[in-house]
């Protein structure tokens, strides 16, 4: 028995290698296939040369891992929801600035659009009232008697310095001249 059983523990290992080898599980050294010196039997090139120019890289890591504990996909989206609604908040924002500071440009050119006017309504006022203060003073100069003449000449001097003060303290209220200069 016992013969027979080593008899039949050797044909089953001779059988189980002869399956191996037949698979190709197991490479024979000096086998051409695994040396490079295989060509299928044609003759030509092998497939893989001795000096491989692939390139192996590794193995990439992984890919996805399973989410953390307690994690839940209404989570995900209320997170989506919070950065949308911020993001939306933060333009709002921005182009509040934007009409903003547009508008104070746009209010700063008209206030000196208006001054601007104002100033050249003045300087037209002025002249006309000088034109006709001279017009004035011209015609009440042609007096037939000298001392008359003087007196008016001194008035009107008079009347142009109070009116240049006049003016100042108009444009100016802090602005008292000294005692000498008027």
């Amino acid at each position: 028995m016992q013969q027979f059983l080593q008899n039949n523990i050797a044909r089953l290992g001779l059988a189980l290698g002869a399956a191996v080898l037949a698979s190709g599980c197991v490479a024979i050294p000096g086998d051409p296939y695994y040396d490079g010196g295989y060509s299928g039997g044609y003759g030509g090139p092998a497939y893989y040369p001795a000096a491989s120019s692939v390139t192996v890289y590794e193995q990439p890591g992984v890919i996805y891992t399973a989410p953390p504990p307690g994690w839940r996909a209404e989570a995900w989206r209320e997170h989506q929801w919070r950065e949308a609604r911020e993001r939306d908040r933060q333009r709002e924002i921005q182009r509040n600035e934007r009409e903003r500071r547009d508008w104070e440009r746009r209010r700063e050119a008209e206030r000196r659009d208006m001054d601007r006017r104002r100033d050249a309504e003045r300087r037209a006022d002025d002249r006309r009232r000088d034109l006709d203060q001279r017009m004035k003073e011209n015609r009440l100069l042609s007096h037939p008697d000298p001392d008359v003449v003087r007196a008016r000449r001194e008035q009107f001097e008079r009347n142009r310095r109070n009116a240049i003060e006049a003016e100042r303290e108009r444009r100016n209220p802090t602005f008292r001249p000294a005692d000498g200069q008027r």
